[in-house]
């Protein structure tokens, strides 16, 4: 009877903890729709992306509800589904500033570049720095927008998709969701009519592009066990995309979407996809830990090879 009451008990104890993934959908949706109304509060309505500050409440604000509702009520799920874990921080860290300096070199300064040099040679290459004495809050504001979309839209989306969904649909919906949440610049940014029509489809395509990169980075690369890559990857395009310009135009804040030189905006488009396309082919066939232990490998046989000419030395000036 003692063992009987036992496992009565255990089973009842089982039937009140709750799995994993149990509400986690329900979760995703609360905290996106908190999200969506403080940014279009912060846009629309309180009009703050006009002023120094940007939309950084609709940033900080969500981020720490998502942060602080997880640490009280899932505190083991802060890293497997918000995605921020320590887990090979240094390898995650390393790779998303290598990704980021390649990304934003290619397509912000890339496209520019080539056409100046090869297509109009009287193009002029002047760097425009925007609100230089903003830029360390800038870059705070861009590292924040980074943590808010990549823990709601890979981490906690995906995550919570997966329970209902594929991995690849549950990244290209987040992906979707993700460039329909980006609509509204073309309008804060003064777009009206058909220009505005066109510029809404441009930036919901592209930032639609970019959440597929990021699901696959999250996913692949980083087999779904860290967002630090993505984070950082993010952070560096935002900040170098919207506070360094290269050439006469455009020189608002944002996206650079609309050019007055056909020319410029088809190389800027066609630099677009040759950085995107074989970086994603990348994060698609290898894994983070495969990149690791090759890197360990090539320094481990450089040193190698300098303790062998090292030694050689020693030897030879022994003889000597």
């Amino acid at each position: 009877m003692a063992t009987t009451q036992v496992h009565e008990t255990y089973v009842s104890e089982s039937k009140e903890l709750p799995a994993p993934s149990t509400g986690l959908l329900r979760i995703a949706g609360i905290m996106l729709a908190i999200a969506v109304i403080w940014r279009l509060v912060d846009q629309f309505v309180l009009d703050l992306g006009s002023t120094w500050m940007n939309i950084l409440p609709s940033k900080l604000f969500p981020f720490l509800i998502i942060l602080g509702f997880f640490l009280k009520y899932r505190p083991r799920e802060i890293g497997s589904v918000l995605g921020l874990s320590k887990d090979n921080f240094r390898a995650h860290l390393a790779m998303g500033l290598l990704i980021g300096a390649i990304i934003s070199f290619g397509i912000d300064f890339g496209g520019t570049i080539v056409y100046g040099f090869f297509i109009d040679t009287s193009y002029p290459l002047q760097l425009h720095i925007l609100n230089q004495n903003l830029l360390g809050y800038m870059l705070f504001f861009f590292l924040t927008n980074a943590l808010l979309e990549e823990t709601l839209f890979r981490g906690l989306l995906i995550n919570a998709l997966k329970t209902r969904q594929t991995v690849n649909r549950a990244i290209l919906i987040s992906a979707v969701m993700f460039g329909v949440w980006h609509a509204g610049w073309p309008i804060i940014n003064g777009a009206i009519g058909f220009d505005a029509v066109g510029q809404i489809a441009s930036m919901v395509f592209f930032t639609a592009i970019l959440g597929l990169f990021f699901g696959i980075y999250y996913e692949r690369f980083s087999a779904s066990r860290s967002l630090i890559g993505p984070i950082v990857v993010h952070t560096i395009i935002n900040y170098v995309s919207e506070c360094f310009k290269i050439g006469p135009e455009p020189v608002i804040q944002g996206p650079d979407l609309v050019f007055a030189t056909p020319g410029l905006m088809t190389t800027t488009f066609l630099m677009f996809f040759l950085t995107f396309i074989p970086i994603g082919v990348f994060l698609w066939r290898f894994r983070i830990d495969q990149v690791s232990t090759m890197w360990s490998r090539l320094v481990g046989r450089k040193g190698d090879t300098v303790h062998m000419v090292h030694d050689k030395e020693t030897t030879t000036h022994s003889e000597v």
